[in-house]
């Protein structure tokens, strides 16, 4: 059982232990965050720094309840109606057990108790390389400002907001001060800004309480990937940062997932290379490769890069906007599904992004797959799936995303869902995705410019399913399966949440 109370002295050294159990973090970090706490403890009167705690009722070392995280928020000074996320961490130990989107939760009743009012919190663009965006995006926060190179060369300042409307008293929940509140502890969100960052990343920047955010994990979509792809003609070329997409279905896919930071990915991919493979990457093939960003990224290191989509729009669109950033000359176009053989030479590496995978919706359509890569793959290639964790297809995963991009005076807004209440005993489930570009001049009422609404079916196979499927492929052998894109963190840990195959080629 889970509960949620105030702050009370007695807390101070448990927050210690919980941050000093973070090792992303600095001691600088740690330092701000527990001077945060002296000052609610030394001023219990004051409001500027309020805190949620959350614990488990296993016992431990006599029975006492263990901290499983907190949250630290207050009102902004100067405003009238605006509070800011301070800082919220999660012990290693429950990662991914729902503490985050609980605390969260908890602060937003709060806020809704006291009237409403809009929330902020504030990263940097390179901590976490999108963890952080994902968490905000699964808890409905939006993009709301980008000041570039703020923080360091490179390392923009994010600021994300989100508006929480006020409810009667009589229908709000109790003050968290003083109260226990019981939380079911759905398991697969994003973890906040401040929780453990499990994936080897950046920690929160310490320095500022309004910035004591750490990496997290939370999909942006919160793994809220896009299912298969429409025949849209696209129209225009890809837009440049901050500015509007063209029409078109592509184009408002690419703008959509503008998110991903594809030069992580990319090193990934070749840390992945590396790691489990068994020759240097001269050549990469994208399966599903959608606007191509991944080899684009690629083709920035002198790589030859061979791209594949079962979409001829989607097609033209990518190499129109690799053209027009000057990569279109290192990268080959072909249509191709993915259990169809695309016309490219054999490649040292090749990949799936972003759950694509899934829209092979049998076991049969996913050998065929595994078979087909393998007969591309040169011996000692790789083959990496990023897939969806098997978790997201019951109701304590994440199966329901929303996020916004802002370009300019536009805003692109994208919804993600598996329907886990039509899903198979086979493990096979419809999925939706919904992106509309709206303008938004004068404060006026947003007006529609653009959208798209795609239905697919998945299969989303658990981890023994993935065997099954690659035990009956001789010449692919799986050697890893980890939960996030670090090499360092496997599938079984507890703060995975994703599941990323890589298959070496025998």
């Amino acid at each position: 059982m889970s509960t949620q109370r105030g702050l009370c002295p007695e807390d101070r050294p448990l927050i210690a232990e919980l941050l000093e159990s973070l090792p992303a973090f600095t001691d600088d970090e740690r330092a701000v965050a527990l001077e945060l706490v002296d000052v609610a403890l030394a001023q219990p009167s004051s409001d500027g720094y309020r805190f949620v705690l959350s614990f488990h009722g296993a016992p431990r070392d006599g029975g006492a309840p263990r901290l499983a995280g907190y949250l630290c928020y207050g009102r902004t000074p100067m405003t009238q109606s605006t509070y800011d996320l301070y800082w919220i961490a999660t012990s290693p130990d429950f990662a991914r057990s729902g503490v985050a989107r609980g605390l969260v939760s908890t602060m937003e009743s709060e806020i809704a108790r006291e009237g409403g009012g809009l929330v902020r919190v504030e990263t940097g663009s390179r901590e976490g390389h999108g963890a952080a965006v994902r968490f905000y995006d699964a808890v409905q926060f939006t993009r709301a400002a980008v000041i570039a190179d703020f923080y360091a060369p490179g390392d923009d300042l994010m600021i994300y907001t989100k508006r929480v409307a006020p409810v009667r008293a009589s229908a709000a929940p109790p003050a968290v001060e003083g109260a226990r509140a019981a939380w079911p502890g759905a398991r697969g969100e994003a973890p906040a800004r401040g929780e453990a960052p499990a994936r080897g990343e950046a920690p929160a920047r310490g320095e500022a309480p309004a910035r004591g955010e750490a990496p997290a994990r939370g999909e942006a979509p919160a793994r809220g990937e896009a299912p298969t792809r429409g025949e849209a003609p696209a129209r225009g070329e890809a837009p440049a940062p901050g500015e509007a997409p063209a029409p078109g279905e592509p184009a408002l896919y690419d703008a959509a997932f503008s998110y991903r930071d594809y030069a992580a990915e990319r090193d990934f991919l070749l840390a992945c290379a590396r790691r489990f493979g068994a020759r240097p990457v001269q050549r990469v093939l994208s399966w599903a490769c959608g606007p191509a960003r991944h080899l684009e990224a690629f083709a920035e290191l002198g790589v030859g890069c061979a791209g594949a989509d079962g979409s001829a729009a989607m097609i033209a669109y990518a190499e129109r906007a690799a053209c027009a950033r000057g990569a279109g000359a290192g990268i080959r176009f072909c249509r191709a599904e993915l259990d169809e053989r695309p016309d490219v030479a054999p490649v040292d590496l090749s990949f799936v992004p972003l759950s694509a995978i899934h829209q092979l919706a049998t076991p049969a359509a996913l050998e065929r797959h595994l078979r087909l890569a393998a007969s591309l793959l040169l011996p000692g290639g790789v083959h990496v799936i990023e897939a969806t964790h098997p978790v997201d297809l019951t109701p304590s995963g994440v199966n329901r995303t929303e996020w916004t991009e802002l370009r300019g005076e536009q805003s692109i807004d994208a919804r993600f869902r598996i329907h886990i209440e039509k899903a198979t005993p086979d493990r096979v489930v419809p999925v939706s995705l919904e992106v509309v570009c709206s303008a938004r001049r004068n404060g006026g009422a947003p007006r529609e410019l653009s959208s798209f609404r795609q239905v697919a079916t998945w299969h989303i196979p658990d981890l023994a399913g993935w065997r099954r499927v690659a035990e009956r492929v001789p010449e692919l052998s799986l050697v890893a399966t980890l939960g996030d894109f670090n090499v360092d963190v496997p599938f079984e840990r507890a703060a995975a949440w994703r599941l990323i195959l890589v298959l070496q080629r025998l």
